[in-house]
């Protein structure tokens, strides 16, 4: 096949291909031109549950990240003591390997 008879479609893509390629960025440029699926998503969370629990979730969520500091900064606090025991104890030797 000489490059002129090749069609121009993509690379690798039969003809109906390129136009489906075509179908859907067409498609994909409507549903980011239109309100975003966050504003849709909101309002719908908004019919059907109360700002009040909205509220409560939000907090709930925090206060789990918190947890999780909490756990982070435990381990840490143990790590750097595991460290400074290491350091302190006189019949410890450090070997270097080459």
């Amino acid at each position: 096949m000489s490059p002129s008879s090749r069609s121009t479609a993509s690379a690798g893509l039969p003809e109906d291909g390129a136009d489906r390629m075509a179908e859907l960025e067409a498609r994909l440029a409507r549903l980011e031109g239109g309100a975003g699926i966050k504003e849709r998503g909101r309002r719908l969370v908004d019919m059907v549950m109360p700002p009040e629990a909205s509220h409560h979730f939000f907090n709930a969520g925090r206060e789990h990240l918190l947890g999780m500091r909490s756990i982070v900064d435990f381990w840490l606090r143990r790590l750097d003591d595991m460290e400074a025991r290491a350091e302190s104890d006189p019949g410890r030797t450090t070997i270097e390997i080459d």
